[in-house]
């Protein structure tokens, strides 16, 4: 026999093992259905079974989830920070007409004799 072969073989003998094991406990579980064995009796023989079943053939009961087509990356979201900044900017000018210069009171920078001058009808 070639080693592939050796290897499928003895892969079937094990599957055989396993197999014949979870069927004497089925049978287990069979007998205490029969003598009236508690139910958790019963589940854990039922349980064990299922267990070496999937044990002895692994490619039928994992879950194989098939890769999405396209794979969509989340881009970072910085709306709420420019808007945060935007904000900021305009009470920062805001603020900085307010402390250091035009904000439409006249009484800083004007003098009394400034008035008559502004006022004054042009000829």
């Amino acid at each position: 026999m070639t080693p592939e072969e050796l290897e499928r073989h003895s892969d079937l003998i094990k599957k055989a093992k396993i197999l014949s094991v979870a069927s004497e406990q089925y049978f287990k579980a069979a007998h205490a259905i029969e003598v009236g064995g508690s139910e958790e009796e019963r589940y854990r023989f039922i349980k064990s079974a299922k267990e070496l079943i999937e044990d002895a053939f692994p490619e039928i009961f994992q879950v194989r989830h098939p890769t999405p087509k396209y794979v969509i990356k989340e881009e970072n979201d910085h709306k709420v920070l420019k808007t945060i900044a935007i904000v900021v900017l305009i009470l920062g000018v805001l603020y900085s007409f307010v402390k250091f210069g035009p904000t439409g009171d006249l009484s800083k920078t004007w003098t009394a004799d400034d008035i008559p001058k502004a006022t004054a009808y042009p000829k």
